[in-house]
């Protein structure tokens, strides 16, 4: 069954949709191009309200192609629901006809840096982090820093971070306790800071290169939900990802930057 999802979410797989062709335009020479789908889910949407069932982020990069006929190699998708994992491999079993793909039954901070270590370290591999919870641990983050990854983020802010302030999976999430201190701070800006403590974070680890529009993604009434946080390791990755945010949206309507960050020290 299609996972029931917000017209909001339109907006994202946009991004990815736009984004995906020109970074498999760019890895062209490599030897292979992998995309890890963090959170896969069962591969089909259906929006709330509307009878409209859309591609889900897993058929998005399984259709994925560079203008010179470029597709990603290989794609793995991880889920941790077994029901759903079924789902997306029923789905997959007509969509996927070069057999490209594979799913994985388990939680991602167990699987994602075992599936890592499989991979040679220069093939470039996009990682697509979209959590429903306070996920994944930094931990997990760390164990794919040394390969030649590239993430797109769900920084769940508002979804989940600001209603377990006290969840020790907060903590982890960040992979320090520095975030407490801004977390208490009354002075405007808190939630630009929290954004900002975990893309400094992200640079530590190499990913130099990030957009300056974290685009925030809201329901149609106007609650804020998450950000998308894109990094990289690469210049020209940033360049694309910035252009791509500059296109209209999935409503037809041209993006405005809708929050701005600090400056990462790229040294």
């Amino acid at each position: 069954m299609p996972r029931q999802v917000g017209s909001w979410t339109q907006d994202k797989l946009k991004i990815l949709q736009q984004y995906l062709p020109a970074y498999l335009a760019a890895t062209t020479k490599a030897l292979e191009r992998i995309y890890i789908d963090a959170f896969a889910g069962p591969g089909l949407n259906r929006l709330r309200g509307r009878n409209l069932t859309i591609d889900g982020s897993p058929l998005i990069a399984l259709d994925a192609r560079a203008r010179n006929g470029t597709k990603f190699d290989r794609l793995l998708f991880i889920e941790r629901d077994r029901a759903v994992a079924a789902e997306l491999r029923g789905v997959l079993k007509t969509s996927d006809k070069t057999q490209r793909a594979t799913v994985i039954d388990g939680d991602v901070n167990k699987e994602l840096p075992r599936l890592i270590t499989k991979l040679h370290q220069r093939s470039p591999t996009f990682v697509f982090v979209d959590p429903e919870g306070i996920e994944p641990r930094w931990t997990t983050i760390e164990a794919i820093a040394p390969w030649r990854t590239e993430l797109l983020i769900n920084f769940p802010l508002g979804m989940s971070i600001n209603r377990n302030p006290d969840s020790d999976k907060v903590t982890a999430y960040f992979g320090t306790d520095r975030w407490r201190a801004l977390w208490n701070s009354t002075r405007p800006g808190r939630t630009r800071a929290l954004l900002q403590l975990y893309k400094e974070r992200l640079a530590e680890l190499g990913y130099r290169y990030t957009t300056q529009d974290d685009r925030l993604v809201k329901t149609s009434q106007g609650r804020r939900l998450y950000y998308l946080v894109f990094v990289s390791k690469v210049a020209i990755a940033r360049r694309i990802m910035t252009s791509v945010l500059t296109q209209p949206n999935s409503t037809g309507q041209i993006r405005m930057p809708l929050s701005r960050g600090l400056p990462i020290n790229h040294r």
